[in-house]
């Protein structure tokens, strides 16, 4: 990647006042999917035994959870730093529910005979590999999505603080790059019309 020039990165920042995090809420909204894939597998199962209590609990703690996941998508996009850190508690919620319904269902033996977007395999350890997939993929990008979230909404609190304490110029920043512009145009034309007259 080309680096930039101290104007170049201040154009950039510029930039990011009137431009939303847009790469942020989708790595959250995919966090999202892939918590449906999951619960689309984890809703099949049909022992009993393991829903008595459970069943209407892991439910709204599911619809909540995709709950806070959207809304935290809309707040990094915006820049809000707050909602970076929700996304990561999240995710770190994401990780710890592995041990409790799919290592539950591996060690009882009971994730077999389910219908998947129809796949019925016969073990219970395919469909807790799958059951892990989805929470760690899950748990990934909402990792990503916080982690880039407060990169950027880092980049631009320093960089409304600095046009705060008039530090820095966009418009003189602009002035100085158009005249950076004119003095390389310059120098093209001068080494060209200096090629024109060797070759004569």
């Amino acid at each position: 990647m080309k680096q930039l020039t101290p104007n170049q990165q201040i154009i950039a920042d510029d930039i990011l006042r009137y431009k939303k995090n847009k790469l942020a809420q989708i790595l959250a909204i995919l966090g999202i999917v892939f918590n449906c894939l999951y619960f689309c597998l984890l809703y099949a199962i049909p022992d009993a035994n393991m829903w008595k209590v459970g069943l209407g609990v892991s439910i709204v703690l599911t619809l909540v959870l995709l709950l806070v996941v959207f809304l935290s998508s809309e707040g990094v996009k915006g820049y809000n730093y707050k909602f970076s850190i929700v996304l990561l508690v999240v995710a770190m919620f994401q990780i710890a529910r592995i041990f409790y319904y799919p290592l539950k269902g591996l060690q009882a033996n009971t994730l077999q005979g389910i219908g998947y977007f129809g796949y019925y395999p016969n073990s219970s350890g395919v469909f807790f590999a799958l059951l892990i997939v989805w929470l760690c993929a899950s748990a990934a990008c909402l990792i990503a999505s916080a982690v880039i979230g407060w990169i950027y909404s880092a980049r631009l609190a320093k960089f409304q603080k600095a046009l705060d304490k008039e530090e820095i110029s966009v418009e003189q920043t602009l002035k100085e790059m158009d005249a950076e512009d004119e003095a390389n145009a310059l120098k093209v034309d001068s080494s060209v019309e200096l090629d024109f007259e060797e070759e004569k």
